[in-house]
């Protein structure tokens, strides 16, 4: 073997012996009790946009976001909100207004300080609300003129 090919062979070595090493240091740290989490149930456009904002959350097996599309059952959204609401490290749950819609009946009986529940509009429950508050506000207008 020549010595640029032995070099080469040795320099491969200590690389690979640097990627194994880096492999072992990483080292899974146990989730910190006090640390609240959000999670989040809604429609792939919030969810992603709540996920690119650094909400999410994936370890164990869980993960504390589901994106409701067409296809997804009532039940799997159910039990989803059941596992975030019951879990200890779950301090808000941000739900979708058409998913917030579905879970009405469950919704009802939450009872428990923490999580909270926050209900956020999309683009497709907005605009009708905002719609009737600008005929309300005209309405308004045209009777003060009267």
């Amino acid at each position: 073997m020549s010595d640029k090919a032995q070099q080469k062979k040795h320099a491969s070595d200590e690389e690979s012996e640097d990627e194994s090493d880096e492999e072992e240091l990483i080292v899974e740290e146990p989730e910190d009790p006090s640390v609240i989490r959000i999670g989040v149930i809604a429609d792939t456009e919030v969810t992603l946009g709540l996920l690119l904002a650094g909400i999410g959350y994936h370890r164990e097996n869980f993960r504390n976001y589901l994106m409701v599309e067409h296809g997804t059952t009532l039940d799997e959204v159910e039990g989803f909100f059941q596992v975030l609401y019951k879990r200890h490290n779950i301090g808000i749950i941000l739900l979708d207004y058409p998913t917030a819609k579905r879970l009405n009946h469950v919704l009802d009986k939450c009872k428990k300080m923490l999580p909270i529940v926050v209900i956020l509009p999309t683009k497709a429950s907005i605009i009708p609300y905002m719609e009737e508050k600008d005929r309300q506000r005209r309405q308004r207008q045209r009777d003060a003129y009267m």
